[in-house]
């Protein structure tokens, strides 16, 4: 067996900076020279080769995130259909996959021969709507889901859509695979609405066309965000959790402030106070990788695109929760109830008044990491931070007592988000 020892190559990169395979000039980062011409020998670059079911694996292990963006992978096998969730949705087909960190997806890479995206039916008169919008006020953890039937496995380009009636936002779909049958497409809403009303959104996708509207509610005249002294400055904070009704007083304790769950280091919103009790189709339990929320550090955070919150807006570091904590008192409001908590109360909180500004935090409990199960609503809340710890994240959490603003849980969890200004 011939052994070829890469230590020269690997010297020449650190003094050059380029890499030459059969080649003593590089013209690039890496330059990979045939080398024979004459068919003797098998030619060409043999990528990682991997099994779908591993991927899945992967992402169980949070192993794919932010550092691994681009990466490419032959799969050979595609994995079962139980499995095709999460990275590896619509992965349905032997092939060449890119990780876009992004979208948080396996892509599949497609030549000009490769299938276009096609589907029989779009309802976008029957859309999922997540969070709410409210007339001058960014758009925050608002999402819409479009149900699609008969999709044929092929790849779609991602599209920025700007609304018509009620101007000043963009729905916006990252790139994909459609699953072979049914799925959804799901538009992440983004901009600030000029008025209340009708906001519609005009879709050709699939050789399909048709419109999608959401609402937008007239401006409430309550305060979106708040002024709060966090390591020794003064920062904004929104006054509602990701994914609560706008248009709703901030400080009264009702269903509609509660706001979305979100699993650590994900983008999309896993459920909302109106989903069921009980645990979810398709939960996915796989936790995100390391950085997924944060690139930089705790002292000076970088906000990825993974991260929930609006523009200008970020998920708060684990020592700005500790700060946060510090400079603030606490109250409570509404009776905490005892463990497990209580599916259908919605009225507790825990109040913290922070340089003379108040911000109403729901008890909105958890969704279960293994499930997808509702725990603890009305008993502890829990806000994520950035802000990883082990194979865990930190989080601020707290009861009818204390405030722990630097414990720490599994990332597949389900958590409340807070925002603050970056």
């Amino acid at each position: 067996m011939r052994k070829m020892y890469l230590l020269p190559v690997f010297l020449g990169a650190l003094c050059y900076g380029q890499v030459g395979i059969n080649s003593v000039t590089p013209v690039s980062t890496l330059d990979v020279t045939s080398k024979t011409t004459d068919g003797s020998t098998a030619e060409g670059l043999a990528l990682p080769r991997v099994t779908g079911n591993a991927l899945k694996a992967a992402e169980t292990a949070g192993v794919y995130g932010a550092n691994q963006n681009s990466v490419l992978v032959f799969v050979t096998v595609e994995p079962d259909p139980a499995n095709r969730t999460g990275q590896v949705e619509g992965m349905d087909a032997p092939g060449f996959y890119y990780f876009d960190a992004g979208s948080n997806r396996w892509v599949k890479m497609i030549s000009s021969g490769a299938t276009t995206a096609a589907v029989t039916q779009l309802s976008c008169s029957t859309p999922i709507n997540v969070g709410s919008l409210e007339a001058g006020d960014p758009a925050a953890g608002v999402s819409i889901s479009i149900p699609y039937t008969g999709g044929n496995g092929g790849f779609y380009s991602g599209m920025s859509i700007a609304s018509v009636g009620v101007t000043g936002l963009t729905a916006t779909l990252s790139s994909g695979t459609l699953n072979n049958g049914s799925g959804n497409l799901v538009f992440d809403i983004s901009g600030t609405p000029s008025t209340d009303g009708t906001a519609t959104f005009d879709i050709s996708f699939g050789g399909i066309n048709c419109g999608f509207i959401r609402t937008v509610d007239p401006a409430s005249g309550f305060a979106d965000v708040v002024d709060v002294i966090i390591n020794g400055q003064t920062v904004q904070m929104m006054t509602r959790n990701l994914g609560a009704d706008t248009s709703l007083d901030p400080n009264i304790v009702v269903k509609g402030i509660h706001g979305n769950y979100y699993q650590w280091g994900k983008r999309n919103a896993v459920a909302d106070a109106n989903t069921p009790a009980t645990a979810p189709a398709g939960w996915s339990t796989a936790a995100a990788a390391n950085g997924a929320w944060n690139t930089g550090t705790e002292a000076v955070p970088n906000k990825t695109v993974n991260d929930p919150c609006p523009t200008g807006f970020r998920v708060p570091t684990r020592n700005e929760w500790v700060s946060f904590n510090t400079n603030s008192t606490t109250s409570n409001m509404g009776t905490f109830v005892a463990s497990p908590g209580s599916a259908t109360n919605f009225t507790v909180a825990k109040v913290f008044t922070n340089n003379g500004s108040t911000l109403t935090f729901p008890t909105a409990g958890y969704r279960n990491a293994a499930s997808g199960e509702l725990n603890y609503r009305a008993y502890n809340g829990f806000y994520w931070s950035s802000t990883e710890n082990s194979t865990n994240a930190y989080h601020l959490g707290f009861g009818s007592g204390a405030v722990n603003p630097a414990n720490n849980y599994y990332r597949p969890t389900g958590f409340s988000v807070r925002c603050i200004s970056q």
